[in-house]
This record gives structure tokens, sequence and C-alpha cells, in this order.
């Protein structure tokens, strides 16, 4: 068998993006729609479908499925290595999944005439890409479907006119630049559609494209992250509307005149009008006929998908950019639970790990660098060149000058003049498109791609340099439970994520004691993780209440109607709660939609905005649920303890639950000041403990703790931990240790229910048996500081026994199955200053870890 190899300069293309013209049928050489009149004939034999082995002296490689499985091997493959190999630098996946295709293609490893006689045959390539087609349509389905329309007419005013400035000034910068340049031009990209084309697609940044690398950022609940995606969805909705009108005139261009332009307009508006009067209310139907809480019915959900490929087809057969189809059907899905989210359950995993793969395949196929010479750079490189340039430089400079004309901070504004240029999905199947519609060829399709890459990954890394989410949350301003006044309201952020967890926590309320005279202002967050949506979500129900009292009968009720039972019987114990504490408690109450790796950008935002003194969480860890022992619950909310630890702006509480006061009902009701419920019942005895074992989260332990003394039916034991002969002890700790301990003993010295004493230890070893000695005495709480400025001597030998951080060594130590204790946990942070006065390059300092992370971070 003979085969010949196609020259660099073209490429076997699926039926969609061949753009050379068909010539006539000459004896020997191929005219059809898939290969170039210029390809050779490549002659395979034909095996049949029984089963090969290497063993009877036949190739696997000869047969069409074995080579298509082996590519899709290698594709995967190839991706996972480049973001593996470029994950230290910050890059997003995109720029890695683009790296990775093109390593496949002609630009690298496609170049060996082996290779691509054995691995990538032009049939195979051919199923690689229709493959790879159906990536990019469900992924922009998928994505549609995550975002919230709704969200543009809530945007404020300043974020419109941003996204206005944003977009037409590079428009008209890179039009009138296209426009000079227009007689340099090769003949296909003189067309004025064409010139429009490129225009737009410099012009506008994709919301899709935004929302992927930010996702990968972990800046999606950032302020600038939320900032960037109101103004991209703002411009995205208009772009829309242009993308008709530049393929309406692509129709006029093409020869079918005035008459082929209105009937792509007419067929375009039936089209919309469909999605918008028959299938969105199909789709509001479902979302009715499935039950509270739950998935939809994978019936539904399989038709759905089936629909992705109906818009696919009846778009194309419009003569419109076959990727709309997806994009306005996903626009019309309601999104979030149920229905949003179950699409993003069933199918995202599929589309993102295996489709897209071939996408990107598909866009390295069709890139190749050999064919940027100097016969191409006058008329088909250098116009998109300069016309590139252009419109990086005016969108960096309009998006951030218009951001700091509304007085938007300057790091952020640069930030977004930078998110502003991000590259992606969108653009590269866009170029594709390009090629289709016979706007530019290949050397015109690889500089833009070229040019997406550098952008991205130049703008990514700087971007997460630049900005970090984490900033806004430091103060050097004390908001402590030491620096709280006596006699005054203190403030707490109170985050749970079901009911049960937030049962034990107001079981810890209530012995922590407010009063009339010390009240608790409580802001309650209730947190939800996001499913099927892209734009995290954050209610305030107060202002909320508000507006449904104003408009019951607005959009807002069907989205609480498909809210699930579980969130509302949190937000009903958060009510039930205030009114029964009315008079020495106020609560705020909130939901937070965000992934669980965000969410303590929403604890951390209210706990600096608020003022508050702390944050109260639950333990989180992962354990069994007892209606199925083999299911973990709550696994992946061990991050967010974590996060705010790293990045409280006040002192933290975390409280582990068990024992006797897991059933506690508390509730001092016999003291008037403490509650309006005149009732009188009967009280037993809590005895607590504290572990003081020096450091500023033990000093705050104590703060705590003296506020608790004021309850009635709680007794208090203070054990003070020294080192023997002072060993290893810090002398500025001891003076600040010894004046909190000399302040709490005076105060309490009266008290019978409170008594201090003092242990000395050489080392770890001792400690943990003064502690297991203490056990005896049943305590039903024990409090104690996580780590801050404990003396390490007293430690020596135990951290490397503790296997939980959150609660630091002590505390993992009696919260611990061996520790065989009953009584519930306290561990106390107390708040770490910022007293840097700012950070990063613009305050001149530089720090190269924030831009290289190890390899062990994603």
């Amino acid at each position: 068998m003979v085969r010949y190899f196609p020259s660099d300069d073209w490429s076997a293309l699926p039926t969609r993006f061949g753009f050379w013209p068909g010539n006539p049928t000459t004896t020997g050489v191929v005219s059809s729609g898939v290969f170039s009149a210029r390809l050779p004939v490549v002659c395979r034999q034909i095996h049949d479908k029984q089963p090969f082995g290497m063993f009877k002296g036949e190739n696997g490689m000869n047969y069409t499925f074995s080579t298509f499985l082996i590519e899709a091997i290698l594709i995967i493959l190839f991706i996972k290595i480049v973001y593996f190999l470029l994950r230290p630098l910050r890059q997003p996946r995109i720029v890695c999944e683009i790296i990775g295709g093109m390593m496949i293609g002609p630009s690298m490893l496609g170049r060996s005439r082996n290779f691509n006689y054995y691995l990538f045959p032009p049939i195979a390539n051919y199923i690689c890409a229709n493959i790879g087609l159906l990536g990019f349509f469900y992924f922009f389905f998928l994505t549609a479907a995550k975002t919230d329309v709704a969200e543009i007419f809530k945007a404020p005013r300043k974020h419109k006119y941003i996204a206005a400035i944003s977009v037409l000034v590079p428009i008209a910068c890179v039009g009138g630049t296209g426009a000079a340049l227009k007689e340099k031009m090769d003949v296909r990209l003189q067309k004025s559609s064409s010139i429009g084309g490129v225009t737009f697609a410099l012009g506008f940044t994709s919301f899709p494209v935004i929302y992927t690398v930010l996702r990968d950022m972990n800046l999606l609940n950032s302020e600038i992250g939320k900032f960037a995606m109101s103004v991209t969805l703002l411009g995205d909705m208009v772009g829309i509307y242009v993308l008709v009108l530049f393929e309406a005139m692509a129709q006029a261009d093409g020869g079918g005149g005035a008459y082929s332009v209105i009937w792509f307009l007419i067929s375009s508006a039936i089209l919309a009008a469909f999605l918008l009067l028959v299938v969105k209310r199909t789709f509001e139907r479902i979302v009715a006929k499935t039950p509270e809480g739950g998935l939809v019915n994978q019936n539904y959900i399989v038709m759905i998908l089936m629909g992705v490929l109906v818009s696919c087809f009846l778009t194309d057969m419009f003569g419109m950019a076959i990727a709309v189809g997806p994009i306005w059907l996903g626009l019309v899905v309601p999104h979030g639970p149920p229905l949003g989210s179950t699409l993003a359950i069933r199918s995202e995993t599929f589309v993102n790990e295996f489709l897209m793969p071939f996408s990107f395949a598909l866009v390295g196929q069709k890139t190749n660098v050999n064919l940027l010479s100097n016969e191409t750079w006058p008329k088909q490189v250098s116009p998109l060149v300069y016309m590139s340039i252009v419109g990086f430089v005016t969108k960096f400079v309009s998006s951030t000058g218009a951001a700091l004309f509304f007085k938007v901070p300057t790091r952020d504004s640069l930030t977004l003049g930078l998110m502003m240029n991000l590259r992606g999905q969108i653009d590269i199947l866009l170029y594709l498109h390009w090629i289709d519609k016979r706007m530019v060829g290949l050397p015109g399709y690889t500089v833009m791609v070229l040019y997406a890459i550098l952008v991205t990954g130049v703008t990514a890394p700087l971007i997460s340099f630049l900005y970090d989410p984490t900033r806004p949350y430091r103060s050097s301003k004390r908001r402590t439970i030491q620096h709280t006044p006596q006699n005054t309201e203190m403030g707490l952020v109170l985050a749970v994520s079901d009911h049960d967890t937030f049962s034990g926590l107001i079981t810890f309320l209530d012995f922590a004691y407010p009063t009339k005279t010390s009240p608790f202002s409580i802001f309650a967050i209730h947190l939800v993780e996001l499913e099927g949506r892209a734009q995290p979500l954050f209610i305030e129900h107060d202002k909320r209440k508000k507006e449904d009292e104003e408009y019951e009968e607005e959009e807002e009720e069907p989205e609480r109607m498909r809210s699930s039972r579980r969130v509302d019987q949190v937000q009903s114990a958060f009510k039930l709660y205030q009114e029964k504490r009315s008079e020495c408690v106020t609560m705020h109450a909130y939901t937070a939609n965000a992934s669980k790796h965000h969410m303590y950008q929403d604890i951390c935002g209210v706990a600096l905005t608020k003022k508050t003194a702390f944050i109260l969480l639950p333990y989180q860890k992962e354990r069994l649920q007892d209606a199925a022992l083999t299911e973990l619950r709550d696994s992946g909310m061990l991050s967010v303890n974590a996060d705010v630890l790293a990045h409280t702006p006040c002192s933290v509480c975390i409280y582990y639950e068990k024992g006797r006061l897991k059933n506690a009902m508390v509730r001092s009701s016999m003291d008037p000041q403490h509650t309006t419920n005149s009732s009188h019942m009967r009280q037993e005895m809590y005895r607590f403990v504290v572990l003081f074992l020096g450091g500023a989260d033990n000093r705050e332990a104590l703060h705590l703790a003296d506020r608790m003394t004021e309850n009635p039916y709680i007794t208090l034991t203070v054990i003070r931990f020294l080192a023997h002969n002072h060993e290893g002890e810090d002398e500025r700790e001891k003076k600040l240790d010894d004046g909190v301990v000399t302040w709490f003993w005076v105060k309490n010295e009266s008290n019978e229910r409170v008594s201090y004493k003092e242990v000395v230890v050489k080392n770890g070893a001792e400690t943990l048996a003064a502690i297991q000695a203490m056990n005896v005495n049943d305590y039903d709480l024990w409090i104690t500081g996580r780590r801050e400025g404990i003396n390490p001597k007293i430690l020596e030998g135990l951290s490397t026994w503790s296997e939980d951080h959150q609660l630091g060594v002590i505390g993992d130590t009696v919260a611990g199955s061996v520790f065989a204790s009953d009584g519930s946990v306290l561990v106390v942070q107390q708040q770490v200053r910022n007293q840097k006065g700012g950070d990063g390059f613009l305050n001149g300092k530089f720090d190269y870890k924030k831009l290289v992370s190890p390899w062990s971070h994603s």
C-alpha cells in the first residue's frame, strides 16, 4: 500500500470548515467538501470488523476504531501533561488545552510523516474534528444554562457604562485600523463582513471565557471577579445581536443580496420566538413537575441534550453561526436547581474531560506556525496582527480608564483591564468559523490562535500577581473578643451548611450568655454549594424581605419556589431563634451560593463590613451519614474552615459538638435579662474547663470564657500550663499572659463557680498526661487556643500526632476518639492583624512565590 502525504500548506478539514473552492474533478484528484482538490489520493485497505491479534501478525493501527482509541488517549494525555507542566506558572486551563492540542498538529508532532500515517490519518481526523465540534456546542450550552440573564437588569449603572465604553472604544479603533489597512489585505479579508467580524471578535469579551478562566484562578467570588462577569455579561447580550447582524452582512457578501438577508433575519426571529415562547415554558413545566429538592427526571435531561443537536442543525440550516443555537437554548434554561444543576451534574464532567479535548485537538490540527512566512505576512498575517495589537491596547486602556473614572481602586481597575482581554473557547470557535466563511486562511487563523495563547497566557499570571482576593479582608484594626468592651453589643458571624450544625451552634450561643446589657448581633450565613449557576449569589434576606413585600408577584417568586426544603429549614431556624431571643440577640440572615473553595470570601466579607469580633464555625470533618454508611457527608466543607482561619479579618471560634451538650437545651429562662420567656424550668449545672497554654489564641479563649461566667448554670475551671524552669518562654508573651490571667482572677476571685489552677510540665508528654488526668472530672466543654504564641516546649513531641490542623494540637488531642471524652470542644484563634500596609509591586514589594506555585497545589 502506498500513501502520499499532504503538504504542510493544507490540511484535511471536516465539511463544516472546508474553505477552498472545489475544482472540477480530474483523474486521480479528490474534489469534495472534505478534502481539497490539492490533496492527493490516499488509499487504505478496508479491514473487516472481526477481532484481530498482534500475535497473528495483524497491525491494530490498520483499523479505524483502534486508531480512534489511541488518538483519544494521546489527545487527553498530552493536554494533561501540558497542564501539569504549566500549572506552577499559574496558567489557566484553556492555555494548556490549546497547547496540548497543538502538540498533535502540524506545528509540532504532526510534522512527522510517520506520526500522521499511523496515528492521525485523514479519516480518523474527520471523526475527531466532529467530536470536537460537539464538545464546543455542549460546552457553550452548559455555560449559557448557568447564566442568569436577570443579572443584567440588576447590574449597577456604572457596570453598564464601563461595559459600553470597553466595547465601543475598541470596536471604533479596531474598525478604523481595519479600514486603513483594507488595501493591503487579502481578498477574503477585504470584505466588509470580514473586517466587521474581526472587529467584533476583538471588541467583545465573552462571558463564558471570563467565567472559565476566573473559575480556574479561584476568583469567581472575588469582588473584581463579580465585577468582570457583570461587565462581560452586559457586553455579551449586545454581542449576540451584533453577531446576527454580521451574519446577515455575510449573507449579502455571499451573493444572496437583500432577499437572503431578509429571510435570514426572519428565520432568526422565528427561532428566537420559538425558544422564548415554547421551549422556555416547557422547561418551566419540567421544573414544576420535579419534586422539591430532587433531580430532574433522566428522560427530560436526555431530551434537552438532544435539543442541543436540534438547535445546532436549525442555526446551521438558517446560515447562522452554528454555536448560536446552543447558546440561545442554554439561555432559556432556568438556572440553578433543579434543572440547571441536574444538567451540570449529569453531563459537565463528560463534556469538559472527554469531549473538549477533541475540540482543542481540532484547534491544534488547524494551527500551523510553519505557514507564518514572508509570503503570508503582508496580506494575510500583518493586518490581523496590527488589528489585534490595537484591540488589546484600546480595550485595556478603555476598561481601566472607565473604571478609574467611576472611582474603582487603581489595582482593581488595572486587573479589570487585563481581565477584559482574556481569550478562550468562544473566540477559538469564532476563528474556526472565519475559515468556514472564507474570511481568513490558515495563516490568519494560526496567528489569531497564537494571539489568544499569548494574551491569556501572559495576563492570567499578571492578574494572579496583581490582585490578591484575600487582600480586602485584612484589617489593621483590633476586632477581637478581648478588645470588645464589656456591656456593649458584640457582633459575630455564624456560618452553617445545614440545620443540624446550626442547632449545635445555638446551644453554644446560649452558653455564651447574651443579655440585654451585653447583646449579640449575629450575622447568620447559610452556605449553599453553587450548582447550575455561573455567577455566585449572595442574598441578604432582610433586604429581600422588603423587596418581596413591595413586589410579591415579581420574578423572585419562582426562584423561591425552586429552593430546596433544607434551605427553608435553615432560614426558619434563624427566624425562630431571633424571635425567642429578641431582647438580647439581633439576627441578620443571609444565603451564600458559592463553590466550596469560595465560601470563605462571603464569610470574611460579612465579618469585615459588619466589624464583627469573631466568626463562629462548626467543626467540619468527613463523617458517615446514619442513613448511608458508605456515603461521606460534608467532605468538601473542610476547606471552608481552613480558608477562613487563613484569611479572617477577626477572631475565629470552631465548635465541635458532641457528648451531653449535643442534646442539651440550655435556656436560661429564670433570668429575666436573658429571655422574654417567663416560664421556669430546672437547669442542671455544666462543667467547663479552659486549657490555657499561653499566647494570643489562649488569651482570646480566656476572654470568651470570662463572658460565660455570667451564666449561673456554668462552673468554669482554668488550668494554666507553665514550662519547667521557664524553659522556651517568650518574655513578651509571658508578660501578656500574666496580665490577662491576673485580670481574670481578680475579676472572678469572689465567684464560687470559677476556679484556677497551674500545672508545670517539662514536655508535650507531661502536658498530655496532665490533660488526660483531668478527664476524670467529666467536663462538658473543653476550651483552648489554637496555636499562636504557645510555648513550643509545652507541645514538644505532640505536633507529629496531630492530624487535624483546624483544631490545633491540643484541640485535636481533646477531640480525638483516643482521648475518650464526651465533652464538646471549642478552639479559638485570635485575629492576626495586618501591619504591612499593603502588598504587591504597586507598593514596591515583590514576592515571586505569588507568581510561581508548587506543583502540589492546584
